[in-house]
């Protein structure tokens, strides 16, 4: 192992410490690795000081800056109180068990269709009325949308990013692409089963006295609702924008609408600048660019072709179906705990090919076991974007992803090893 290697495997450790430490705060995440990757030699200054140069980080920004408009009109409201007219009939843990479940099939059936990324930011507001409507912790809420978007997403070919990934790189092999349903053969029992899970076990999930200050029932003046609609429709213009940037539609960085919608309605004085900042928290800024800092140093020293390598290395001249299943899903499952699972699937999805074509197996179905596998993405909050994105707006810590999570992990393996080689025979 090179010293490159061996730093990197260092920086992983310290930035899974800090994450796990609970007095540490998250944004120190970046304030520890920065030297760390500059004084061993991983990264140039340059480099990484153009980690705050990130459209995820404006993206953030600017959802931030429309809760807090959304907050500040009232519109938040307005949309949390459909799921309390909804669940009004029941009390206690029974209304809690039915709003848990109401927002992870709307999340994830919305999943199906939009980018499970953007899908996740979008329902932030709602969230937020949800936690102060019925005293619900925000970051429970928010872990609750991250899965479901992630298992919703996972169904389609166009859901996330990652089955995106996977079937590009059959594209460029020359092979048969997937069809926009082939993934939901497993992923469909994975949403059902991991959706009943969740919601049924949701008192296992981590919950924080984050669920702001309590609803107060006010009359709307005129005034107040034109403020609202003028909001809401900024708000809708910018999820558009993200929608069709994300299809190819348009060319302009949906972040830029966004900054206009905000700057039209702070021009019109429909909101003022200190509400527009109200929601922006500079600890999470510094803990995206944390974030971000990792991914390039496991990007820049080859950490995460490492862990790629003994994956590959496992397989071995096995022919038995369920084996190559259970390897090939598994071990990806392992790696994208590490990595962001958009470059663990573009990673391990080539390497899946030449596996195939060296066993004479079908490669569609290696590769979908990849997909599955590297979109498996529970346990740690590195490990996709909307884990990284959605835990900045949460107290959630590192270790509430993985008690939450383990038990999907074991229901997409065994979804996985038993449905993939009935519907995908490998030969």
């Amino acid at each position: 192992m090179s010293m490159t290697l061996l730093w990197a495997l260092v920086c992983l450790v310290i930035f899974v410490v800090v994450l796990a430490h609970p007095k540490l705060p998250n944004w120190m995440t970046f304030i520890c690795l920065a030297p760390v990757a500059l004084f061993t030699g991983i990264m140039g200054s340059s480099d990484i000081y153009g980690v705050l140069n990130s459209s995820s980080l404006h993206l953030m920004i600017i959802i931030c800056m429309f809760s807090g408009m959304i907050a500040a009109t009232g519109l938040d409201v307005v949309i949390g109180d459909f799921v309390d007219r909804v669940t009004s009939s029941q009390t206690g843990a029974k209304k809690e068990m039915m709003i848990f479940a109401i927002v992870y099939i709307t999340s994830g059936l919305v999943s199906t269709v939009l980018q499970n990324s953007y899908v996740a930011l979008a329902f932030l507001p709602v969230l937020r009325s949800i936690a102060k409507k019925n005293r619900i912790s925000l970051s429970k809420l928010v872990l609750f949308v991250i899965y479901s978007t992630t298992l919703g997403g996972a169904v389609t070919l166009i859901g996330t990013p990652t089955n995106v990934y996977a079937n590009t790189a059959l594209e460029e092999a020359g092979l048969p692409l997937f069809g926009l349903l082939d993934f939901a053969w497993v992923a469909v029992p994975i949403f059902i089963i991991g959706g009943i899970y969740m919601v049924v076990m949701n008192r296992w999930c981590a919950s924080y006295d984050d669920y702001g200050e309590e609803m107060v029932e006010t009359q709307l003046t005129k005034e107040q609702k034109n403020k609202q609609k003028v909001v809401g429709i900024a708000f809708l213009v910018f999820i558009i924008a993200l929608v069709l940037g994300s299809l190819g539609v348009i060319s302009i960085d949906p972040n830029f609408v966004g900054y206009a919608m905000i700057a039209i309605a702070v021009l019109s004085t429909i909101v003022t600048p200190k509400e527009v900042l109200s929601s922006l928290d500079v600890n999470m800024i510094i803990f995206c660019a944390g974030i971000n800092l990792m991914i390039a140093i496991m990007n820049q020293s080859g950490l995460g072709s490492l862990f790629g390598d003994i994956i590959v290395s496992l397989i071995g001249e096995s022919r038995n179906l369920y084996v190559i299943t259970a390897i090939v899903c598994i071990g990806a499952s392992i790696a994208t705990q590490f990595m962001n699972n958009m470059a663990c699937a573009g990673m391990l999805a080539p390497v899946g090919i030449s596996i195939a074509e060296s066993l004479g197996a079908n490669p569609q179905a290696i590769v979908l076991a990849i997909a599955i596998g590297a979109g498996c993405s529970y346990l740690t909050p590195i490990a996709s974007g909307t884990n990284q994105t959605m835990m900045l707006f949460t107290k959630l810590k590192f270790q509430d992803f993985t008690k939450f999570g383990w038990p999907l992990l074991i229901i997409s393996w065994i979804c996985c090893v038993l449905i993939l080689p009935q519907v995908f025979p490998f030969f």
